[in-house]
Protein backbone atom coordinates (compact mmCIF):
# COMPACT_ATOMS: atom_id res chain seq x y z
CA UNK A 1 0.00 0.00 0.00
CA UNK A 2 1.38 3.43 -0.96
CA UNK A 3 0.52 6.86 0.41
CA UNK A 4 0.82 10.27 -1.23
CA UNK A 5 3.20 12.44 0.89
CA UNK A 6 1.18 15.58 -0.04
CA UNK A 7 -2.47 14.64 0.44
CA UNK A 8 -2.03 11.32 2.37
CA UNK A 9 -4.24 9.45 -0.07
CA UNK A 10 -3.73 5.66 -0.22
CA UNK A 11 -2.93 3.89 -3.49
CA UNK A 12 -2.20 0.27 -4.44
CA UNK A 13 1.42 -0.75 -4.72
CA UNK A 14 1.18 -0.67 -8.51
CA UNK A 15 0.68 3.11 -8.63
CA UNK A 16 3.62 5.47 -8.73
CA UNK A 17 2.15 9.01 -8.74
CA UNK A 18 -0.81 10.60 -6.99
CA UNK A 19 -3.77 11.29 -9.27
CA UNK A 20 -4.69 14.50 -7.39
CA UNK A 21 -1.45 16.42 -7.06
CA UNK A 22 1.04 14.33 -9.10
CA UNK A 23 3.35 13.69 -6.16
CA UNK A 24 5.34 10.47 -6.17
CA UNK A 25 3.83 7.89 -3.85
CA UNK A 26 5.71 6.54 -0.85
CA UNK A 27 5.53 3.40 1.32
CA UNK A 28 2.89 3.24 4.01
CA UNK A 29 5.30 1.81 6.74
CA UNK A 30 6.32 4.47 9.28
CA UNK A 31 9.49 2.69 10.32
CA UNK A 32 10.91 2.57 6.83
CA UNK A 33 12.02 6.24 7.02
CA UNK A 34 13.80 8.15 4.42
CA UNK A 35 16.19 5.31 3.58
CA UNK A 36 13.37 2.91 2.90
CA UNK A 37 11.73 5.47 0.56
CA UNK A 38 14.97 5.92 -1.34
CA UNK A 39 15.48 2.24 -1.65
CA UNK A 40 11.91 1.75 -2.79
CA UNK A 41 12.40 4.46 -5.36
CA UNK A 42 15.53 2.89 -6.65
CA UNK A 43 13.87 -0.52 -6.77
CA UNK A 44 10.90 0.93 -8.58
CA UNK A 45 13.22 2.68 -11.00
CA UNK A 46 15.00 -0.54 -11.67
CA UNK A 47 11.71 -2.31 -12.30
CA UNK A 48 10.54 0.51 -14.53
CA UNK A 49 13.70 0.47 -16.57
CA UNK A 50 13.06 -3.15 -17.37
CA UNK A 51 9.48 -2.50 -18.44
CA UNK A 52 9.62 0.95 -20.18
CA UNK A 53 11.27 4.32 -20.74
CA UNK A 54 11.50 6.81 -17.87
CA UNK A 55 10.89 10.53 -18.57
CA UNK A 56 14.05 12.48 -17.73
CA UNK A 57 11.97 15.53 -16.59
CA UNK A 58 9.09 14.20 -14.54
CA UNK A 59 10.18 10.60 -14.00
CA UNK A 60 7.03 9.16 -15.50
CA UNK A 61 7.16 5.80 -17.19
CA UNK A 62 6.28 5.45 -20.83
CA UNK A 63 5.62 2.38 -22.84
CA UNK A 64 8.40 1.12 -24.99
CA UNK A 65 8.37 2.85 -28.37
CA UNK A 66 6.67 6.07 -27.16
CA UNK A 67 8.53 9.27 -28.05
CA UNK A 68 6.52 11.81 -25.96
CA UNK A 69 5.88 11.65 -22.23
CA UNK A 70 2.17 11.44 -21.43
CA UNK A 71 2.68 13.41 -18.19
CA UNK A 72 4.77 16.48 -19.07
CA UNK A 73 5.14 16.34 -22.85
CA UNK A 74 8.92 15.99 -22.86
CA UNK A 75 10.47 14.22 -25.81
CA UNK A 76 11.74 10.83 -24.55
CA UNK A 77 15.18 9.41 -25.23
CA UNK A 78 15.42 6.42 -27.62
CA UNK A 79 15.92 2.87 -26.32
CA UNK A 80 19.21 1.86 -24.65
CA UNK A 81 19.75 -0.63 -27.41
CA UNK A 82 20.12 2.15 -29.94
CA UNK A 83 22.90 3.65 -27.81
CA UNK A 84 21.72 7.30 -27.97
CA UNK A 85 22.30 9.42 -24.86
CA UNK A 86 19.41 10.84 -22.88
CA UNK A 87 18.62 14.54 -22.61
CA UNK A 88 21.48 15.92 -20.54
CA UNK A 89 20.02 19.28 -19.73
CA UNK A 90 16.88 17.90 -18.08
CA UNK A 91 17.20 17.21 -14.32
CA UNK A 92 16.57 13.70 -13.12
CA UNK A 93 13.21 12.87 -11.55
CA UNK A 94 11.91 16.44 -11.43
CA UNK A 95 8.45 16.79 -9.95
CA UNK A 96 5.83 18.02 -12.43
CA UNK A 97 4.12 21.31 -11.69
CA UNK A 98 0.59 20.89 -10.30
CA UNK A 99 -0.96 23.18 -12.93
CA UNK A 100 0.42 21.00 -15.77
CA UNK A 101 -0.45 17.68 -14.18
CA UNK A 102 -3.20 15.65 -15.78
CA UNK A 103 -5.01 13.08 -13.60
CA UNK A 104 -4.93 9.45 -14.68
CA UNK A 105 -8.68 9.32 -15.10
CA UNK A 106 -8.42 11.91 -17.86
CA UNK A 107 -5.32 10.50 -19.53
CA UNK A 108 -5.51 8.11 -22.42
CA UNK A 109 -2.72 6.73 -24.56
CA UNK A 110 -4.51 7.62 -27.79
CA UNK A 111 -4.91 11.30 -26.85
CA UNK A 112 -1.26 11.76 -26.18
CA UNK A 113 0.09 14.87 -24.52
CA UNK A 114 -2.38 17.63 -23.41
CA UNK A 115 -1.22 21.15 -22.89
CA UNK A 116 -2.64 23.56 -20.40
CA UNK A 117 -5.79 25.38 -21.62
CA UNK A 118 -5.32 28.94 -22.95
CA UNK A 119 -6.97 31.95 -21.33
CA UNK A 120 -10.04 32.38 -23.57
CA UNK A 121 -12.35 35.26 -22.56
CA UNK A 122 -15.87 34.35 -21.63
CA UNK A 123 -18.94 35.30 -23.68
CA UNK A 124 -19.97 37.88 -21.10
CA UNK A 125 -16.56 39.58 -21.18
CA UNK A 126 -16.59 39.63 -25.04
CA UNK A 127 -20.05 41.20 -25.04
CA UNK A 128 -18.94 43.91 -22.63
CA UNK A 129 -16.00 44.75 -24.90
CA UNK A 130 -18.19 45.12 -28.01
CA UNK A 131 -20.68 47.29 -26.12
CA UNK A 132 -17.83 49.54 -24.95
CA UNK A 133 -16.49 50.01 -28.47
CA UNK A 134 -19.94 50.81 -29.85
CA UNK A 135 -20.55 53.28 -27.02
CA UNK A 136 -17.28 55.05 -27.73
CA UNK A 137 -18.13 55.38 -31.45
CA UNK A 138 -21.63 56.71 -30.64
CA UNK A 139 -20.22 59.28 -28.21
CA UNK A 140 -17.73 60.50 -30.84
CA UNK A 141 -20.48 60.90 -33.47
CA UNK A 142 -22.72 62.80 -31.03
CA UNK A 143 -19.85 65.12 -30.11
CA UNK A 144 -19.13 65.90 -33.80
CA UNK A 145 -22.80 66.62 -34.54
CA UNK A 146 -23.14 68.84 -31.46
CA UNK A 147 -20.03 70.80 -32.40
CA UNK A 148 -21.26 71.40 -35.95
CA UNK A 149 -24.69 72.55 -34.72
CA UNK A 150 -23.12 74.92 -32.20
CA UNK A 151 -20.90 76.47 -34.86
CA UNK A 152 -23.90 77.05 -37.16
CA UNK A 153 -25.87 78.54 -34.27
CA UNK A 154 -23.12 81.00 -33.43
CA UNK A 155 -22.68 82.03 -37.07
CA UNK A 156 -26.41 82.92 -37.38
CA UNK A 157 -26.78 84.51 -33.97
CA UNK A 158 -23.70 86.69 -34.09
CA UNK A 159 -23.05 87.77 -37.69
CA UNK A 160 -19.96 89.75 -38.45
CA UNK A 161 -20.72 93.43 -38.28
CA UNK A 162 -19.11 95.81 -40.77
CA UNK A 163 -16.74 98.43 -39.42
CA UNK A 164 -18.67 101.65 -39.05
CA UNK A 165 -17.01 104.74 -40.43
CA UNK A 166 -17.54 108.19 -39.07
CA UNK A 167 -19.89 110.10 -41.33
CA UNK A 168 -22.42 112.86 -40.86
CA UNK A 169 -25.92 111.84 -39.93
CA UNK A 170 -27.94 111.50 -43.12
CA UNK A 171 -31.16 113.39 -43.50
CA UNK A 172 -34.47 111.48 -43.67
CA UNK A 173 -34.74 112.17 -47.37
CA UNK A 174 -31.28 110.67 -48.01
CA UNK A 175 -32.04 107.41 -46.17
CA UNK A 176 -35.43 106.83 -47.79
CA UNK A 177 -35.84 105.32 -51.20
CA UNK A 178 -39.13 106.67 -52.65
CA UNK A 179 -40.82 105.10 -55.63
CA UNK A 180 -41.42 107.11 -58.81
CA UNK A 181 -43.07 104.82 -61.35
CA UNK A 182 -45.64 104.79 -64.12
CA UNK A 183 -49.09 103.50 -63.24
CA UNK A 184 -49.70 99.93 -64.38
CA UNK A 185 -53.47 100.18 -64.91
CA UNK A 186 -53.43 103.59 -66.65
CA UNK A 187 -51.79 103.61 -70.10
CA UNK A 188 -49.82 106.45 -71.66
CA UNK A 189 -52.17 108.46 -73.89
CA UNK A 190 -50.98 110.20 -77.08
CA UNK A 191 -53.32 112.77 -78.66
CA UNK A 192 -52.98 115.06 -81.63
CA UNK A 193 -52.61 114.63 -85.39
CA UNK A 194 -53.32 111.02 -86.41
CA UNK A 195 -50.19 110.66 -88.50
CA UNK A 196 -48.04 112.12 -85.73
CA UNK A 197 -49.61 110.00 -82.99
CA UNK A 198 -48.90 106.80 -84.92
CA UNK A 199 -45.21 107.66 -84.89
CA UNK A 200 -45.14 108.10 -81.10
CA UNK A 201 -45.17 104.56 -79.73
CA UNK A 202 -46.16 104.40 -76.02
CA UNK A 203 -43.35 101.90 -75.45
CA UNK A 204 -40.80 104.42 -76.68
CA UNK A 205 -42.35 107.09 -74.48
CA UNK A 206 -42.15 104.74 -71.48
CA UNK A 207 -38.46 104.15 -72.22
CA UNK A 208 -37.80 107.90 -72.15
CA UNK A 209 -39.48 108.01 -68.74
CA UNK A 210 -37.33 105.13 -67.47
CA UNK A 211 -34.19 106.90 -68.66
CA UNK A 212 -35.09 110.06 -66.71
CA UNK A 213 -36.83 108.71 -63.60
CA UNK A 214 -33.74 109.36 -61.45
CA UNK A 215 -34.24 113.11 -61.85
CA UNK A 216 -37.89 112.80 -60.83
CA UNK A 217 -36.82 110.82 -57.76
CA UNK A 218 -34.46 113.64 -56.74
CA UNK A 219 -37.27 116.17 -57.11
CA UNK A 220 -39.56 113.97 -55.02
CA UNK A 221 -36.94 113.55 -52.25
CA UNK A 222 -36.52 117.31 -52.16
CA UNK A 223 -40.29 117.69 -51.73
CA UNK A 224 -40.23 115.17 -48.86
CA UNK A 225 -37.88 117.46 -46.92
CA UNK A 226 -40.66 120.01 -46.49
CA UNK A 227 -43.63 117.59 -46.65
CA UNK A 228 -42.70 114.22 -45.08
CA UNK A 229 -45.04 111.40 -46.02
CA UNK A 230 -46.15 113.10 -49.25
CA UNK A 231 -47.63 110.65 -51.81
CA UNK A 232 -49.04 111.89 -55.09
CA UNK A 233 -50.30 110.59 -58.39
CA UNK A 234 -50.49 112.93 -61.38
CA UNK A 235 -51.31 112.98 -65.07
CA UNK A 236 -48.33 114.78 -66.57
CA UNK A 237 -48.97 116.21 -70.06
CA UNK A 238 -46.01 117.04 -72.32
CA UNK A 239 -46.34 118.66 -75.75
CA UNK A 240 -43.73 116.96 -77.94
CA UNK A 241 -42.60 118.81 -81.06
CA UNK A 242 -41.64 117.05 -84.32
CA UNK A 243 -37.94 117.59 -83.58
CA UNK A 244 -38.32 115.70 -80.26
CA UNK A 245 -38.16 118.68 -77.91
CA UNK A 246 -40.80 119.53 -75.29
CA UNK A 247 -42.41 122.91 -75.81
CA UNK A 248 -44.90 122.91 -72.97
CA UNK A 249 -45.87 120.95 -69.87
CA UNK A 250 -48.67 120.82 -67.35
CA UNK A 251 -50.28 118.70 -64.64
CA UNK A 252 -53.83 117.91 -65.66
CA UNK A 253 -54.92 116.33 -62.37
CA UNK A 254 -53.27 114.97 -59.21
CA UNK A 255 -54.34 113.11 -56.08
CA UNK A 256 -52.54 115.49 -53.69
CA UNK A 257 -52.20 118.94 -55.32
CA UNK A 258 -48.81 120.40 -54.49
CA UNK A 259 -47.84 123.39 -56.65
CA UNK A 260 -44.17 123.24 -55.69
CA UNK A 261 -43.86 119.57 -56.68
CA UNK A 262 -45.87 120.17 -59.86
CA UNK A 263 -43.63 123.11 -60.80
CA UNK A 264 -40.41 121.16 -60.31
CA UNK A 265 -41.71 118.12 -62.24
CA UNK A 266 -42.91 120.19 -65.19
CA UNK A 267 -39.70 122.21 -65.23
CA UNK A 268 -37.57 119.06 -65.26
CA UNK A 269 -39.56 117.23 -67.92
CA UNK A 270 -39.39 120.22 -70.25
CA UNK A 271 -35.77 119.27 -70.80
CA UNK A 272 -36.53 115.70 -71.97
CA UNK A 273 -35.55 114.82 -75.52
CA UNK A 274 -37.57 112.45 -77.72
CA UNK A 275 -36.83 110.96 -81.11
CA UNK A 276 -37.70 113.18 -84.11
CA UNK A 277 -40.88 112.37 -86.03
CA UNK A 278 -42.74 113.71 -89.01
CA UNK A 279 -46.01 115.59 -88.84
CA UNK A 280 -47.19 117.90 -86.12
CA UNK A 281 -46.64 118.06 -82.39
CA UNK A 282 -48.55 115.70 -80.07
CA UNK A 283 -49.56 115.64 -76.40
CA UNK A 284 -48.35 112.71 -74.28
CA UNK A 285 -50.10 112.07 -70.93
CA UNK A 286 -47.88 110.23 -68.42
CA UNK A 287 -49.59 108.63 -65.34
CA UNK A 288 -46.85 109.15 -62.71
CA UNK A 289 -47.06 107.78 -59.16
CA UNK A 290 -44.95 109.20 -56.31
CA UNK A 291 -44.95 107.01 -53.17
CA UNK A 292 -42.71 106.82 -50.11
CA UNK A 293 -42.96 103.00 -50.08
CA UNK A 294 -43.56 100.38 -52.73
CA UNK A 295 -46.58 99.13 -50.78
CA UNK A 296 -48.33 102.51 -51.22
CA UNK A 297 -48.06 102.56 -55.03
CA UNK A 298 -51.26 100.55 -55.61
CA UNK A 299 -53.36 102.83 -53.37
CA UNK A 300 -52.10 106.04 -54.99
CA UNK A 301 -52.67 104.56 -58.46
CA UNK A 302 -56.28 103.65 -57.57
CA UNK A 303 -56.96 107.23 -56.40
CA UNK A 304 -55.43 108.63 -59.58
CA UNK A 305 -57.58 106.35 -61.74
CA UNK A 306 -60.73 107.56 -59.94
CA UNK A 307 -59.82 111.24 -60.45
CA UNK A 308 -58.96 110.68 -64.09
CA UNK A 309 -62.37 109.09 -64.72
CA UNK A 310 -64.14 112.24 -63.47
CA UNK A 311 -61.88 114.63 -65.43
CA UNK A 312 -63.54 116.51 -68.30
CA UNK A 313 -61.68 116.49 -71.64
CA UNK A 314 -61.40 120.29 -71.84
CA UNK A 315 -60.91 120.95 -68.14
CA UNK A 316 -58.13 123.38 -67.29
CA UNK A 317 -54.97 121.80 -65.84
CA UNK A 318 -54.18 122.08 -62.16
CA UNK A 319 -50.76 123.51 -62.95
CA UNK A 320 -49.22 124.92 -66.14
CA UNK A 321 -45.67 126.24 -66.37
CA UNK A 322 -46.23 128.43 -69.44
CA UNK A 323 -48.14 131.67 -68.87
CA UNK A 324 -51.53 132.00 -70.47
CA UNK A 325 -51.69 133.31 -74.03
CA UNK A 326 -52.59 137.05 -73.98
CA UNK A 327 -56.18 137.65 -75.08
CA UNK A 328 -56.85 139.07 -78.50
CA UNK A 329 -58.52 142.48 -78.91
CA UNK A 330 -61.73 140.77 -79.96
CA UNK A 331 -61.82 138.80 -76.69
CA UNK A 332 -61.22 141.96 -74.64
CA UNK A 333 -64.11 143.74 -76.42
CA UNK A 334 -66.38 140.80 -75.67
CA UNK A 335 -66.89 139.74 -79.27
CA UNK A 336 -65.72 136.45 -80.82
CA UNK A 337 -62.37 136.47 -82.61
CA UNK A 338 -63.88 136.23 -86.09
CA UNK A 339 -63.38 138.28 -89.18
CA UNK A 340 -65.64 141.40 -89.24
CA UNK A 341 -68.72 141.50 -91.42
CA UNK A 342 -68.79 143.75 -94.54
CA UNK A 343 -70.94 146.32 -92.73
CA UNK A 344 -68.54 146.45 -89.77
CA UNK A 345 -65.59 146.71 -92.13
CA UNK A 346 -67.22 149.64 -93.86
CA UNK A 347 -67.94 151.30 -90.52
CA UNK A 348 -64.34 150.80 -89.40
CA UNK A 349 -62.92 152.14 -92.68
CA UNK A 350 -62.01 155.84 -92.70
CA UNK A 351 -64.76 158.03 -94.24
CA UNK A 352 -64.42 159.07 -97.88
CA UNK A 353 -63.79 162.76 -98.58
CA UNK A 354 -66.94 164.70 -99.42
CA UNK A 355 -67.31 166.75 -102.64
CA UNK A 356 -67.02 170.43 -101.87
CA UNK A 357 -68.17 172.99 -104.44
CA UNK A 358 -65.51 175.42 -105.46
CA UNK A 359 -65.63 178.46 -103.29
CA UNK A 360 -65.03 181.92 -104.40
CA UNK A 361 -61.40 182.81 -104.44
CA UNK A 362 -61.90 185.39 -101.76
CA UNK A 363 -63.62 182.98 -99.41
CA UNK A 364 -61.28 180.86 -97.17
CA UNK A 365 -61.39 177.11 -97.61
CA UNK A 366 -63.79 175.29 -95.31
CA UNK A 367 -62.02 173.11 -92.67
CA UNK A 368 -63.13 169.48 -92.28
CA UNK A 369 -64.80 168.64 -89.06
CA UNK A 370 -63.40 165.74 -86.94
CA UNK A 371 -65.84 162.88 -86.70
CA UNK A 372 -65.81 160.71 -83.54
CA UNK A 373 -65.42 156.94 -84.00
CA UNK A 374 -68.60 154.91 -84.20
CA UNK A 375 -70.21 153.87 -80.92
CA UNK A 376 -68.84 150.58 -79.42
CA UNK A 377 -65.43 151.01 -81.05
CA UNK A 378 -63.75 153.10 -78.38
CA UNK A 379 -59.99 152.77 -77.87
CA UNK A 380 -59.02 149.39 -76.30
CA UNK A 381 -57.49 149.45 -72.79
CA UNK A 382 -53.83 148.43 -72.51
CA UNK A 383 -53.21 144.69 -72.08
CA UNK A 384 -52.54 143.62 -68.47
CA UNK A 385 -49.42 141.50 -67.87
CA UNK A 386 -49.90 137.86 -66.72
CA UNK A 387 -50.06 137.25 -62.98
CA UNK A 388 -46.75 135.42 -62.80
CA UNK A 389 -44.95 138.27 -64.58
CA UNK A 390 -46.45 140.86 -62.27
CA UNK A 391 -45.47 138.85 -59.17
CA UNK A 392 -41.92 138.31 -60.45
CA UNK A 393 -41.48 142.01 -61.17
CA UNK A 394 -42.73 142.92 -57.71
CA UNK A 395 -40.28 140.51 -56.03
CA UNK A 396 -37.36 141.70 -58.15
CA UNK A 397 -37.95 145.29 -57.06
CA UNK A 398 -36.91 144.35 -53.49
CA UNK A 399 -33.20 143.61 -53.03
CA UNK A 400 -33.88 141.07 -50.26
CA UNK A 401 -36.24 139.03 -52.44
CA UNK A 402 -34.28 138.72 -55.66
CA UNK A 403 -33.56 135.01 -55.09
CA UNK A 404 -37.27 134.16 -54.83
CA UNK A 405 -38.99 132.41 -57.75
CA UNK A 406 -42.76 132.43 -58.28
CA UNK A 407 -45.07 130.03 -60.12
CA UNK A 408 -48.75 130.69 -60.67
CA UNK A 409 -51.66 128.36 -61.24
CA UNK A 410 -54.87 130.34 -61.52
CA UNK A 411 -54.92 132.68 -58.55
CA UNK A 412 -52.54 130.55 -56.48
CA UNK A 413 -48.86 131.59 -56.37
CA UNK A 414 -46.12 129.23 -55.15
CA UNK A 415 -42.91 130.77 -53.82
CA UNK A 416 -39.65 128.86 -54.07
CA UNK A 417 -36.03 129.78 -53.49
CA UNK A 418 -34.11 131.15 -50.54
CA UNK A 419 -34.09 134.28 -48.36
CA UNK A 420 -31.88 135.31 -45.45
CA UNK A 421 -34.10 134.67 -42.44
CA UNK A 422 -37.70 134.21 -41.34
CA UNK A 423 -38.36 137.95 -41.43
CA UNK A 424 -37.52 138.06 -45.15
CA UNK A 425 -39.71 135.02 -45.63
CA UNK A 426 -42.69 136.88 -44.19
CA UNK A 427 -41.77 139.93 -46.27
CA UNK A 428 -41.90 137.89 -49.50
CA UNK A 429 -45.32 136.47 -48.61
CA UNK A 430 -46.78 139.93 -47.83
CA UNK A 431 -45.31 141.35 -51.05
CA UNK A 432 -46.96 138.66 -53.20
CA UNK A 433 -50.31 138.94 -51.45
CA UNK A 434 -50.37 142.63 -52.32
CA UNK A 435 -50.29 141.90 -56.08
CA UNK A 436 -53.66 142.24 -57.76
CA UNK A 437 -55.18 138.88 -58.75
CA UNK A 438 -53.36 136.74 -56.13
CA UNK A 439 -55.89 134.59 -54.24
CA UNK A 440 -53.53 132.41 -52.15
CA UNK A 441 -49.81 131.94 -51.52
CA UNK A 442 -47.95 128.65 -50.97
CA UNK A 443 -44.68 129.48 -49.20
CA UNK A 444 -41.92 126.91 -49.87
CA UNK A 445 -39.04 129.28 -49.21
CA UNK A 446 -35.97 128.25 -47.24
CA UNK A 447 -33.72 130.51 -45.20
CA UNK A 448 -29.96 130.87 -44.96
CA UNK A 449 -30.05 130.91 -41.17
CA UNK A 450 -31.91 127.60 -41.04
CA UNK A 451 -29.29 126.00 -43.29
CA UNK A 452 -26.49 127.40 -41.16
CA UNK A 453 -28.10 126.04 -37.99
CA UNK A 454 -28.48 122.63 -39.59
CA UNK A 455 -24.79 122.52 -40.56
CA UNK A 456 -23.77 123.64 -37.08
CA UNK A 457 -25.90 120.86 -35.56
CA UNK A 458 -24.25 118.26 -37.79
CA UNK A 459 -20.77 119.46 -36.81
CA UNK A 460 -21.57 119.44 -33.07
CA UNK A 461 -22.93 115.90 -33.33
CA UNK A 462 -19.75 114.70 -35.01
CA UNK A 463 -17.60 116.46 -32.42
CA UNK A 464 -19.51 114.72 -29.63
CA UNK A 465 -19.07 111.35 -31.34
CA UNK A 466 -15.32 111.97 -31.72
CA UNK A 467 -14.89 112.59 -27.99
CA UNK A 468 -14.57 116.38 -28.34
CA UNK A 469 -17.54 117.36 -26.23
CA UNK A 470 -15.84 120.54 -25.00
CA UNK A 471 -15.80 122.04 -28.51
CA UNK A 472 -18.75 123.90 -30.12
CA UNK A 473 -19.19 125.17 -33.66
CA UNK A 474 -21.02 128.14 -35.14
CA UNK A 475 -21.66 128.41 -38.88
CA UNK A 476 -22.21 131.59 -40.90
CA UNK A 477 -22.49 131.00 -44.60
CA UNK A 478 -19.71 128.61 -45.63
CA UNK A 479 -17.50 129.53 -42.67
CA UNK A 480 -17.33 127.65 -39.36
CA UNK A 481 -16.03 129.06 -36.08
CA UNK A 482 -14.79 126.64 -33.39
CA UNK A 483 -14.53 127.47 -29.70
CA UNK A 484 -14.12 125.61 -26.42
CA UNK A 485 -11.24 123.69 -24.84
CA UNK A 486 -9.30 120.46 -25.40
CA UNK A 487 -6.41 118.75 -23.59
CA UNK A 488 -3.84 118.47 -26.38
CA UNK A 489 -2.81 120.29 -29.51
CA UNK A 490 -3.58 117.13 -31.47
CA UNK A 491 -7.24 117.29 -30.37
CA UNK A 492 -7.38 120.91 -31.52
CA UNK A 493 -6.28 119.97 -35.02
CA UNK A 494 -8.54 116.93 -35.03
CA UNK A 495 -11.57 119.13 -34.27
CA UNK A 496 -10.90 121.09 -37.49
CA UNK A 497 -10.86 117.87 -39.56
CA UNK A 498 -14.08 116.60 -37.96
CA UNK A 499 -15.90 119.90 -38.59
CA UNK A 500 -14.92 120.18 -42.25
CA UNK A 501 -15.90 116.54 -42.93
CA UNK A 502 -19.30 116.87 -41.23
CA UNK A 503 -20.62 119.78 -43.36
CA UNK A 504 -19.63 121.75 -46.48
CA UNK A 505 -17.82 124.46 -44.51
CA UNK A 506 -14.30 125.79 -44.02
CA UNK A 507 -12.95 126.55 -40.53
CA UNK A 508 -11.71 130.13 -40.71
CA UNK A 509 -11.30 130.78 -36.98
CA UNK A 510 -10.08 128.10 -34.54
CA UNK A 511 -10.60 129.60 -31.10
CA UNK A 512 -10.17 126.33 -29.18
CA UNK A 513 -8.05 126.58 -26.04
CA UNK A 514 -5.55 123.83 -25.10
CA UNK A 515 -5.88 123.13 -21.36
CA UNK A 516 -3.83 120.08 -20.27
CA UNK A 517 -5.41 118.15 -17.42
CA UNK A 518 -3.90 117.54 -13.99
CA UNK A 519 -1.70 114.63 -12.97
CA UNK A 520 -4.65 112.32 -12.22
CA UNK A 521 -7.09 113.67 -14.81
CA UNK A 522 -8.20 111.54 -17.71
Amino acid sequence: MKICPQCARSYPDTEIFCEDDGAKLGSSGASAGRATTVMADEAAAADASASGVECPVCGGRAQPGELICNFCGTRLAPDAAEGEPAVAAAPSRARPAPETFVPSSERSPSRGFQTAPMDVPSTEEAGRGIVGILGFIAAAVIALVAGAWFAIYLSHRHPAEPIAQASPSPSPAATSWPSVVLAKTIPIQVTGDLAATLQRDPKDLAKIFADNDAGLADVYRHALDSSPGLSDGMILRLHIMPDGSVSDGSVRVSTAPNPSLDAEVVKLTNGWKFAPAKGEGVNADYPVVFATKDADVAGVEADLKTKLASLAPNEAPEYALSPATPPSPAEVAGSPAASPSPAEAAALAPPAPEAVPPAPEAAPPERKKHRPPPSGLAALPPREAPLRERVTNELASNRKLRRVQAYSSGGNVTLMGKVFDDNDKLLAERTVRGVKGVASVTDNLTTDTAEWAQNANLINQQLQGAGLGGVTAKVIGKTAYLSGSVKTELDKQRAVSVAQSAAPVIVRENLIRVEPGGLFSF
